[in-house]
């Protein structure tokens, strides 16, 4: 039997077999499509103290992360549909809330989609590292989300808390706290591996607040 290609090689192992690679993007894809939908649904309908969800980033990063985990695509491809799945929940987003009457512009050269180019991919590499063996690699990959959570969380209680309820951001923290708990009982095993899980998580968040705040 002759081997594959170089290049064939190297597209299956960051991509996968072809059909690994639809059925992975079917699942990232339309889980983002879905829940930006109902995100325009959210900003109307939620109770006033859970509304922030639907104006919130953390929900969409941990949503297109938790659909990446469940489709175990390539790390290549992994990188790509982070990047592709938050700019289908922001299109999705933006149609469902036209289709209703709200105005949402900017098109495909939204500063969301720019930003979604940026963080997806570690939406991608941090989903396929919380799959590996390695303590340290687990805990890089639960950080990404911790800090997500914990960052937009004090920037929802401090920058915007006089237009906001404290209740969602409450417990995005919390939310964001408890994933680092989970993630040092359950898969994190080594004392470099937990300081590598908490101070990647501070360090995140804290870079997060910033940036989030700057925009």
């Amino acid at each position: 039997m002759t081997q594959a290609p170089g290049s064939e090689r190297w597209a299956r192992d960051a991509f996968g077999s072809p059909r690994e690679a639809i059925r992975a993007s079917l699942i990232v894809l339309v889980t983002a499509a879905v829940w930006g939908g109902l995100t325009s649904f959210g900003q109307q309908y939620l109770p006033e103290d859970l509304r922030s969800l639907a104006n919130a980033a953390g929900p969409w990063f941990a949503v297109v992360m938790a659909s990446i985990m469940v489709a175990r695509p390539r790390l290549g491809l992994a990188m790509i549909l982070g990047a592709l799945g938050l700019i289908v929940m922001n299109e999705a987003y933006g149609a469902v809330s036209r289709w209703r009457g709200s105005f949402y512009g900017s098109g495909l050269g939204s500063i969301w989609n720019l930003i979604a180019l940026v963080v997806g991919p570690m939406a991608g590499i941090a989903a396929t590292w919380l799959r590996s063996t390695r303590p340290v690699l687990v805990a890089l990959g639960a950080s990404a989300p911790a800090a997500v959570l914990i960052g937009e969380g004090l920037y929802g209680l401090t920058v915007v808390s006089d237009t906001t309820s404290p209740v969602f951001w409450s417990l995005e923290i919390a939310a964001g706290i408890a994933l680092v708990v989970v993630a040092a009982i359950t898969r994190v095993r080594t004392i470099l591996a937990l300081a590598v899980l908490v101070g990647a998580s501070a360090l995140g968040a804290a870079s997060f607040y910033v940036v989030y705040s700057s925009l």
